[in-house]
């Protein structure tokens, strides 16, 4: 018997951005800690599958829904102790960046307008323009399917958009300390004077993601993940592939997915409902009345050319929530 406020059917192209997906047998709004960790339980208990999200802003969830139980983590704490701050998974990660700023903190501050929440960004090791969330970590709170725990950051085993949470599925994050720089005045009263520069920096690392991720597009943010050089291999195909690429191309160590994909003639391509971005070759979207197999199809489509031309095996960034 299910003792939860359950939602039935619940359809999850009203949660992804991309709004796409069919119904999920369950949906749940986890709150607090307690309650999400409840919930997991009971999923187990009576033989549930089920999955965590944040705010849907990297899933592809499937056409015919997901047969089990979707559980929101919606866990919001906040607390601030001078530098640190402890912050619940479900914050949306926009908001707090904005937070961060007011109090003068930095070292975050060139991630806004990334999509999605806290845990969302430590699962897939969100970064931008440099910056990446584990860079601000001190330790991650989760629910390890037996008990709550800390764990260092050492432990989450972060790489360019890698987590340990990727591999133990069952490690669920439920909040984070972070610790920040500060510079000039006083960060026990909330008051420094570089919150000004941080909050106008963010303003502009969001007008330049405006230019790119239009305001209203059905989109995940990036598709692919960008393609780290010195972990290309063989040797010979990094050497053969950086004759091809201008150097004034690769930033902090990596080749743009954007720019491969721009170079075998994505932009504004479609297949069905789904298509790529005229202005770039990274971003794919709903125009309206799109499906969850032609994002499928699409993006094959996409990585067998790329490994056509440049030998290279794109990897999708985005998550695909299957039935």
């Amino acid at each position: 018997m299910i003792n939860f406020d359950f939602k039935r059917n619940y359809p999850l192209k009203n949660l992804a951005t991309m709004k796409i997906g069919g119904p999920a047998k369950y949906f749940f709004i986890a709150q607090n800690e307690k309650n999400l960790i409840k919930v997991i339980k009971w999923a187990e208990q009576n033989k549930v599958r089920w999955y965590i999200v944040g705010e849907g802003s990297n899933l592809i969830p499937s056409d015919e829904g997901f047969n089990g139980l979707i559980i929101k983590n919606k866990i919001e704490n906040f607390k601030k102790i001078g530098n640190k701050i402890y912050v619940g998974a479900g914050n949306n990660l926009l908001e707090f960046i904005l937070k961060v700023n007011k109090f003068g903190l930095a070292g975050i501050g060139k991630m806004a307008g990334i999509p999605g929440t806290i845990g969302g960004a430590i699962y897939g090791c969100a970064g931008a323009y440099g910056q990446e969330i584990k860079d601000c970590l001190v330790k991650i709170k989760i629910y390890d399917g037996k008990a709550v725990k800390w764990i260092s950051k050492n432990q989450c085993r972060f790489n360019y958009r890698e987590s340990i949470f990727k591999i133990k599925k069952n490690w669920i994050i439920l909040g984070a300390e972070l610790k920040f720089s500060t510079s000039g005045g006083s960060v026990a009263d909330g008051k420094n004077g570089n919150s000004k520069n941080l909050i106008n920096k963010s303003k502009e690392i969001i007008k330049l993601r405006e230019k790119k991720y239009w305001p209203g597009l059905l989109c995940p943010g990036s598709f692919f993940k960008n393609i780290i050089v010195k972990n290309i291999k063989p040797l010979a195909l990094r050497k053969k592939l950086l004759k091809k690429v201008s150097k004034n191309k690769i930033m902090f160590g990596k080749i743009p997915a954007g720019y491969i994909l721009e170079a075998v003639g994505a932009k504004g391509m479609r297949y069905g409902g789904i298509r790529v971005a005229k202005h770039h070759g990274n971003l794919i979207y709903n125009s309206g009345e799109g499906k969850s197999s032609e994002i499928l199809k699409l993006a094959k489509i996409l990585k067998t050319k790329a490994k056509r031309k440049f030998g290279l095996d794109l990897e999708e960034e985005v998550q695909f929530v299957k039935f």
